[in-house]
C-alpha cells in the first residue's frame, strides 16, 4: 500500500499454517471461537420474547414516561421474570407512548395478574390517554414460544441457502477453494459476534438477527474485493514461474490493505456514534453492526486470505514454483556470504607484503653484500627473461622507428643553405 506517496509492505501472509505469520493470524482467531463455543455453550444466549415467548403491551399516556421509573415498576415483580423487560418510549401525533416487552409467564391466572398490576401502577404514574375510547392501550398481545421456534428455524434455512448460493457464485466468479475460505471466514466472524452477544448477555431481538444478515453481506463485500484483486495477480505474476502463490496473495493483500482501512474506519465512525448516543433499539443494532464490521474487515484480510494461500500452495503447480523460489533463494544467500577468490588472493598478497622481515634475513643481506650486488637488475632480468623471438621483433620495430624519424641514410636531413647572391 501507498502511504502519503510511499510504498509500505507488510509481511502478512505466508505459506505455511504454522509458520509466522499465519499462525499468529490462526492462533487468534482459534482462541476467540473457542471462548465463543464455550460462552455459547455454558452461558447461553439471552433471547428476546419473539424467539423464547412473551407479552407485548404498548399504551399511549398523558405524559412523557421515565424509563428508569418504568424499570422500578417492572423490579417488583423480578420473581415473575419482568426484571428482564425491555422499556422503550416514543412520541406519536397523539401523544407520547410507552412500549413493554415482557417475558413469557406459563401460568395463566399469575400472567393475567401480574400484567393488570403493572398496567394499574402506569396509570397512576402517568395516565393512559382515553381519547379514542380505547382506555389508551395501542396494542397488547401474546407471544408463544412456538412462533419463536418456527421463526428460529426458518432463519437457519435461510442461512443455509444463502451460503449454498454465495458458495455456488464465487465459484462462478473466481473459483471453489476462494468460495470456501470466504465461507470459513463467513463463520468466523458469525460465531465470535454471537459468543460476545453471549458473553455480555445482550439481548437477541430480531433487529439483531438483521444486523447480523447485514454483517454476513459486509463480510462478504471485503472477502471478494481482496480475492478479486488476488485473480487478477495471478494472471499476471503465475506465468512468469518465479513467484510463489503466497507471494502473490501478500502482494495482493497489501495493495488493497489500504482501502480495506479505509472503507471499514468510515463506516465504523457513524456506528459508534449511534452506539453512543443512539437509544435502546438502535444501540442492540449498532452495536452487532460494529462487530461486525469490524470482524469482516479482520477476517478478510487475516483469516480468508492466508486460508486460501495455504490451499493453493498445496497444489503440484505451485508447490514446484515454491521449491523452485526457495532453492533459488538458498543459492543467492550462499553466494552472498561465501568469500570471492580474488578478494581472497588480494588479502594474502596484501598480507605477505605487511610481514615483518625476520632479523636472520637482515643477517643474511649484511654478511653477503658482494652478492647483492652482483645480482642483476630487475629491468635487465627481465630483458634476459624474454624468448629470443621477442628481443629479435623488438629490434626490428626500433629500427624502423630509428628510420623513420631519421633520413633514408640514417642520420637527420640537413637542411640546405640558400646562397646569397
Amino acid at each position: 500500500m501507498f502511504v502519503r506517496g510511499r510504498e509500505v509492505k507488510f509481511n502478512l501472509v505466508g505459506p505455511r499454517p504454522f509458520a509466522p505469520p499465519n499462525v499468529y493470524w490462526f492462533s487468534i482467531s482459534g482462541a476467540l471461537i473457542i471462548l465463543s463455543l464455550v460462552s455459547i455453550i455454558f452461558l447461553g444466549m439471552n433471547l428476546g420474547i419473539e424467539f423464547k415467548g412473551g407479552y407485548l403491551l404498548k399504551v399511549r399516556l398523558e405524559r412523557p414516561a421515565d424509563v428508569e421509573e418504568v424499570r422500578g415498576i417492572l423490579d417488583q415483580y423480578a420473581d415473575q421474570g419482568l426484571g428482564e423487560s425491555i422499556v422503550q418510549t416514543g412520541e406519536s401525533p397523539d401523544g407520547p407512548e410507552l412500549i413493554l416487552r415482557m417475558p413469557y409467564i406459563e401460568d395463566a391466572k399469575v400472567r393475567n395478574d401480574t400484567i393488570d398490576a403493572v398496567k394499574t401502577q402506569l396509570e397512576e404514574l402517568y395516565g393512559f390517554d382515553d381519547k379514542d375510547g380505547d382506555m389508551g392501550i395501542i396494542q397488547e398481545e401474546q407471544v408463544g414460544s412456538e412462533w419463536g421456534r418456527e421463526v428460529s428455524v426458518k432463519a437457519l434455512i435461510a442461512l443455509g441457502v444463502f451460503v449454498v448460493i454465495i458458495l455456488i457464485f464465487i465459484t462462478l466468479r473466481l473459483e471453489f477453494k476462494m468460495g470456501v475460505a470466504a465461507i470459513i471466514a463467513l463463520v468466523h466472524d458469525t460465531l465470535i459476534t454471537v459468543g460476545i452477544y453471549s458473553l455480555t448477555g445482550r439481548q437477541v431481538t430480531p433487529v439483531t438477527v438483521i444486523a447480523f444478515l447485514t454483517i454476513l453481506g459486509y463480510s462478504l463485500y471485503d472477502t471478494i474485493v481482496v480475492f478479486d484483486r488476488v485473480e487478477e495477480n495471478s494472471n499476471l505474476m503465475a506465468r512468469s514461474g518465479k513467484i510463489s502463490y503466497a507471494d502473490i496473495v501478500n502482494e495482493s493483500v497489501n495493495q488493497t490493505l489500504m482501502r480495506s482501512i479505509g472503507t471499514t474506519l468510515t463506516t465504523l465512525l457513524p456506528i459508534a456514534t449511534i452506539l453512543i448516543f443512539g437509544g435502546g433499539t438502535l444501540k442492540d443494532f449498532a452495536f452487532a453492526l460494529f462487530l461486525g464490521v469490524f470482524l469482516g474487515a479482520y477476517s478478510s484480510v487475516f483469516l480468508a486470505s492466508p486460508i486460501m494461500a495455504v490451499w493453493k500452495e498445496r497444489e503440484p503447480r505451485y508447490a514446484a514454483v515454491r521449491e523452485k523460489v526457495e532453492a533459488r533463494g538458498a543459492r543467492d544467500a550462499i553466494l552472498i556470504t561465501s568469500p570471492k577468490p580474488a578478494a581472497a588472493t588480494a588479502g594474502a598478497g596484501k598480507a605477505k607484503a605487511a610481514a615483518p622481515v625476520e632479523e636472520s634475513d637482515v643477517e643474511a643481506v649484511e654478511a653477503a653484500p658482494g652478492e647483492a650486488q652482483e645480482k642483476p637488475k630487475p629491468a635487465a632480468a627481465k630483458r634476459a627473461a624474454r624468448p629470443a623471438a621477442s628481443r629479435q621483433a623488438a629490434a626490428a620495430s626500433a629500427q624502423r622507428k630509428k628510420t623513420t624519424t631519421k633520413g633514408p641514410g640514417g642520420g637527420k636531413k640537413k637542411k640546405k643553405k640558400k646562397k646569397k647572391k
